[in-house]
């Protein structure tokens, strides 16, 4: 698809259309869905010539980088579209976005020079680095932005893709903030949801960067402490490894197609429950939640999540490279903190 059937204009205004339901809680027009899937599948050619470049150079200097691209899903930009009412669909800067993960933070500078030094048509229009400039909620990478140029489809110059750069350790404290946020139906990544869990992350970001810069232990240690204490308050070894093991089954099991699961993890009996309801069952989902949501409120080794089976996909879709694998983050966690 290299035609685009509305104006610009119009893909805006049907992004507020959806952000305006999405809010309202209803039930999203299918022309307004329709237009919207017609704009990000119209960046899939200029993130397929962009992504070339990225894989290419970082394959070059280091061959066993992790590379990955994506088209941006629906549930993902509307709610992007919902946080930031400044924002405009037409105007989005990662409908398409594509990935590379590094041994190192020097690496993944000697990476954006490379490609900053390549001779390609496309203009870079944005840097944000991460990595100086963190993130309130700890999050670190390398953030790039082109804008698509090509003379054989004029009509998609302007377009833009944005390239992730960033190291396997900072890649598995980005896959765990999505997955905690993800089945505790918080957006953790922007700053919203749990402030407990929130401020764990954001420890956890400022030790694993003391870790790759080869900070002295003893830099280590009033971090350790707080950190210490706030896992063991939020169970969160046994939290996390336990959502990886339940959304590694759901997404590797044919029996969930559709849907909601309401699920029931216990952490000291090592169980798991699911219960997989047709999307028409919401309510009663609903209510099997609510019902364990205060048996576990009295239960501290229990957990209960409602999480739809396309958001596990989604999270897939995010995350191809090391989709759910909590060792890498867990590993290094253990280390300074028990």
């Amino acid at each position: 698809m290299k035609e685009l059937s509305v104006s610009k204009k119009e893909v805006g205004r049907a992004g507020d259309r959806l952000v305006s339901s999405y809010n309202d809680d209803a039930r999203y027009d299918g022309f307004d869905v329709g237009i919207l899937h017609e704009w990000r599948m119209l960046h899939l050619y200029p993130l397929n010539k962009i992504y070339y470049y990225l894989q290419r150079d970082a394959l070059l200097l280091n061959k066993n980088a992790l590379t990955s691209s994506r088209i941006k899903r629906l549930p993902s930009i509307v709610s992007k579209l919902s946080r930031f009412p400044e924002m405009k669909l037409n105007k989005m800067q990662d409908l398409g976005g594509c990935r590379a993960i590094l041994d190192n933070v020097e690496q993944v500078y000697q990476l954006v020079d490379r490609i900053r030094a390549s001779r390609f048509r496309h203009e870079l229009v944005r840097t944000d680095d991460y990595m100086v400039r963190v993130k309130d909620s700890g999050y670190r990478s390398y953030h790039m932005v082109y804008a698509f140029n090509n003379s054989k489809y004029p009509n998609l110059n302007g377009l833009r893709i944005e390239m992730q750069i960033r190291t396997a350790i900072q890649h598995s404290w980005a896959t765990a903030v999505e997955m905690v946020g993800l089945f505790r139906q918080e957006s953790l990544k922007s700053g919203f949801g749990d402030p407990k869990w929130l401020r764990f992350f954001e420890l956890v970001s400022e030790l694993f960067f003391k870790v790759e810069n080869g900070e002295s232990l003893g830099s280590y240690n009033a971090i350790s402490e707080e950190l210490r204490a706030l896992s063991v308050e939020l169970n969160a070894f046994d939290i996390l490894t336990a959502y990886s093991a339940v959304a590694s089954h759901i997404e590797g099991s044919d029996k969930y197609k559709k849907g909601l699961c309401v699920i029931v993890v216990d952490t000291k009996k090592r169980n798991i429950n699911i219960k997989n309801f047709d999307s028409s069952n919401y309510q009663l989902a609903a209510e099997m939640y609510v019902e364990h949501e205060k048996h576990c409120a009295e239960n501290i080794d229990c957990e209960v999540a409602m999480v739809s089976v396309s958001s596990i996909d989604e999270l897939k879709s995010a995350y191809p490279a090391y989709f759910l694998d909590t060792k890498t983050f867990l590993n290094n966690l253990s280390r300074f903190v028990f």
